[in-house]
């Protein structure tokens, strides 16, 4: 009988305890319950607070510099070289002669047709004494209508004849000249393409030459930049081998037809000529080109984890409200990318705050939290 009592003291001990226990574990899956509603509640995101609108945007291009002139030059006769003055990067002045071809052949060329002439204008002022004096013997009926016709035509003929050998001395004083290759302007030589003594062909290259007194910079935009080229303001220039110095250049040309390689319209540039001696044909450029923008269509610059779209491909951004921390829908317009983001439009405000991380898990009305962004001067708030 001891022995029940005190079995049946243990069990009700137990019931005790159990009972004790049970609120205990009640409160602390009500507790844990509470944490998770409350994180669920307040989400922390990273946010930026919008600052004035921008009215100017900068883009970065890549692009090569080229000459202004770079030329193949020929000759536009055929024959030997007896004359190469130049090498590969020697200079040439405006007029200078710089290959000759053997003249012999053209100046004997040139006195066969100036004799030739000399014969055609004896015939013909033979002629014309001819025609006048049956000029006067037909007004007095003492020729032939035929015969004054055949000497009208003889004269005619030798009068074509003096024309035609006019020119061909021309052509032949002309092709003397040409044996003689002048340097168009002054630049150096970029390739020499034959040697002396060579037989050339009417045509064929034999130095090329680039004027590198002003030097150019090409870029490619893409199409929906071609129609803004009127609010580029400003254009500045770097190149690989002269990475601390920034060279300013003007708008020279646009191109109306696409690369078909990258469809962007080729931008050509020409480098302030008192900067650019330095400069050299081929040399790896990056073009900072400075776009103006419309007061009435200013806008802000967000990064770009910012933009969200939906499911019916609408673009927006999360607000979050100062006072209250709640985030609501802003629908946006994109535009271009810049050196701090990605341009966008819309009903905005300086100093409201755009979330910029955890934009993709926030719903309409959350409210949220913002982190405070760590001081690049008091990395882990040590001070």
């Amino acid at each position: 009988m001891k022995k029940k009592s005190v079995i049946k003291r243990e069990y009700g001990l137990l019931a005790l305890l159990i009972a004790l226990m049970v609120p205990g574990i009640a409160g602390c899956k009500d507790a844990g319950a509470d944490a998770r509603a409350l994180t669920e509640k307040v989400r922390p995101v990273k946010a930026i607070r919008l600052t004035a609108p921008i009215d100017t945007s900068v883009r970065s291009f890549p692009g090569s510099a080229q000459a202004t002139r770079e030329v193949n030059l020929d000759f536009r006769v055929s024959g030997p070289l007896v004359e190469l003055n130049g090498d590969t990067g020697d200079k040439v002045t405006q007029g200078d002669i710089i290959a000759r071809i053997d003249p012999r052949d053209f100046r004997v060329q040139v006195k066969a047709l100036r004799a030739k002439l000399a014969a055609s204008r004896a015939k013909l002022t033979e002629s014309k004494l001819q025609y006048e004096r049956y000029i006067n013997l037909i007004k007095e009926n003492a020729a032939a209508k035929a015969t004054y016709d055949q000497v009208k035509a003889t004269f005619e003929m030798a009068r074509a004849q003096v024309d035609a050998d006019m020119r061909n001395l021309e052509a032949a004083r002309n092709a003397l000249k040409d044996t003689n290759l002048i340097a168009p302007f002054t630049g150096f030589i970029h390739n020499k393409l034959v040697e002396n003594y060579e037989t050339v062909s009417q045509g064929q290259p034999v130095f090329s030459v680039v004027d590198l007194s002003t030097m150019e910079v090409e870029i490619g935009i893409p199409e929906n930049l071609v129609g803004r080229v009127d609010r580029f303001t400003s254009y500045q220039c770097t190149f690989e081998s002269m990475p601390q110095k920034t060279f300013h250049a003007t708008l020279k040309e646009v191109g109306k037809k696409p690369n078909p390689s990258n469809q962007t319209y080729p931008l050509t540039l020409i480098l302030n000529p008192e900067e650019s001696s330095s400069v050299r044909p081929g040399m790896s450029a990056e073009v900072m080109v400075t776009i103006a923008g419309q007061s009435k269509n200013a806008c802000f610059s967000v990064p770009a984890q910012s933009i969200v779209n939906d499911s019916q491909r609408k673009t927006f951004v999360w607000m979050v409200d100062e006072n209250t921390g709640k985030v609501s829908r802003r629908s946006v317009e994109t535009g271009d990318f810049t050196h701090t983001g990605i341009e966008v439009k819309g009903d905005f405000r300086a100093g409201e705050w755009v979330v910029t991380a955890g934009a993709s898990f926030l719903k309409e009305g959350q409210t949220t939290r913002i982190l405070e962004q760590a001081s690049k001067t008091n990395v882990g708030k040590l001070l």
